[in-house]
């Protein structure tokens, strides 16, 4: 079917399309008159997502997330924010709300009719890239529709302050009750702490196991001295041991003797055996002066011999006392290792107690800030909510709208009205255009004699024939032309 054809059914069919169109209008009136008249009234309200929190001042960031709104509207549509509202309100007893809902039978059903007849009216609709909700309520009076929005805000906010203050007040609660056990074990380390500082003589104010380090140290030095102080002694008795012994091995050597008398008494006994040895070779040995000279080395080599016995027993002496201090000393330093490693023992096991009492304290101390910040937290009286705009009686209905359903009628009726055109016309096909007639027969079309309004009857000769039901004359080349496609 061409645009033309299609124009010409359309303009055949025309009355059953204007009827049909009619009757959508008809229709459409009809259902607005019948439909009562519905209100909606709405509350805007400010969310404040900043994310601070009024305790710490720091940011949340829960808060800042583009979900947030999405969560709010949430919110208000749930169930929690209903009853609330239907129990601040007192619905069940409400006039208006009665007269709306119907509310007859079994009065057992009536929290489940106001639930359902609250969720139906309900509208939560966040604004485009703001921080306004807007909160509306559609009901058939309007002062009910304002009352509804308004306190559908109220309980939102009473209901945004109670999801953040019940998770505070659990948290308060189960800090205080891990108080009293971490208090208990801070004593308990402290208690620790204490009696073993108590049993160790360890006093805070000083370090005792610094000074027993140095006197260990002190120990050692006077150790290392003694024993310095014997293994010379007792070289230089061992040196005058072997020259008494062996005489005929050469002279002492008193350099390694810090004796001066010693020292005095070798020079001169050096001198006599020189002139000893000098008078023998000018005098010989029997003479009375070799003889004197002799008998002054004889003296001073004895003289000698006596300083030397004198400086072993001294010497001797000195080995033995050096070795008694020695052991002594050696004792006392073992003593003195023991208690500084005892000492080193204490100090490390009193730090580990120490430490232990410091992470209890500290625990302590973060559990107690923790438990009064969130005391602080449960006991917030304030929301990041607040209302913008309060709902008012809406002086205009918002339903039906009247000047949309007709449109949508007229609309729906040229619709049909075209439907119901095309359907006539293929169950009863009639030809509308030469082109049809063409397409039809399959016959090339010579002539038409196109439709003529009639004139007047004047002449006569005139004939008014009939040609396929429509009334048309034939004259002139439009006669002509019909002749030839007979022939």
């Amino acid at each position: 079917m061409n645009p033309t054809t299609l124009i010409g059914v359309l303009h055949a069919r025309r009355w059953a399309i204007i009827a049909t169109s009619l009757a959508a209008l008809a229709a459409a009136l009809l259902l607005t008159l019948l439909t009562p008249k519905s209100y909606t009234a709405a509350t805007d309200l400010l969310i404040d997502n900043r994310g601070l929190d009024p305790v710490s001042g720091q940011a949340q960031p829960g808060r800042i997330t583009s979900g947030y709104l999405a969560t709010q509207t949430d919110i208000i549509r749930s169930r929690n924010v209903a009853i609330k509202v239907m129990t601040e309100l007192a619905l069940a007893d409400h006039p208006a709300l009665l007269k709306a809902v119907k509310l007859t039978g079994d009065a057992t059903q009536y929290p489940r009719l106001i639930l359902g007849f609250l969720a139906q009216g309900l509208g939560v609709t966040p604004k485009r890239d703001s921080n306004v909700l807007t909160i509306s309520f559609k009901a058939q009076d309007p002062a009910l529709a304002a009352q509804l929005a308004n306190a559908f805000a109220q309980a939102y906010m009473i209901t945004n302050l109670e999801l953040r203050i019940e998770p505070a007040k659990q948290t308060s609660q189960w800090y205080n009750e891990q108080l009293t056990g971490l208090r208990n074990e801070l004593i308990e380390k402290q208690n620790l702490f204490s009696t073993y500082q108590e049993e160790h003589n360890i006093l805070a104010s000083s370090d005792r196991l610094d000074l027993e380090s140095a006197k260990l140290a002190d120990l050692s030095s006077m150790l290392i001295a003694v024993q310095s102080e014997r293994l010379n002694s007792q070289s230089r008795s061992d040196q005058i041991a072997n020259t008494a012994a062996n005489p005929k091995k050469g002279q002492l050597d008193t350099r390694g003797l810090d004796n001066p008398q010693v020292q005095n008494l070798a020079a001169t006994l050096a001198q006599a055996q020189a002139r000893l040895i000098e008078v023998a070779r000018q005098v010989g040995e029997n003479h009375p002066q070799y003889k004197q000279a002799r008998s002054e080395v004889d003296t001073l080599k004895k003289q000698m011999d006596l300083m030397l016995e004198l400086i072993s027993g001294s010497l001797q002496s000195s080995v033995e006392l050096s070795q008694a201090r020695e052991e002594q000393l050696k004792i006392e330093l073992a003593r003195q290792k023991e208690l500084v490693l005892q000492l080193s023992r204490n100090r490390n096991e009193l730090t580990l107690l120490k430490q232990e009492a410091d992470n209890a304290q500290a625990a302590y101390d973060a559990a107690l800030a923790r438990s009064a910040q969130s005391r602080l937290e449960s006991q917030i009286a304030t929301t990041d909510v607040a209302v913008l705009n309060s709902a008012t009686p809406p002086s205009r209905p918002t339903s039906p709208k009247t000047a949309m359903t007709l449109i949508l009628a007229c609309v729906a009726g040229l619709l049909l009205g075209t439907a119901i055109a095309l359907g006539w016309e293929w169950l009863d096909q009639r030809i509308r255009h030469p082109q049809d007639l063409e397409q039809g027969l399959g016959l090339a079309l010579l002539a038409y004699i196109p439709a003529m309004k009639s004139p007047p009857m004047k002449s006569p000769t005139m004939k008014r024939p009939a040609l396929d039901g429509n009334t048309t004359y034939s004259h002139g080349r439009g006669t002509a032309l019909l002749k030839e496609a007979k022939v």
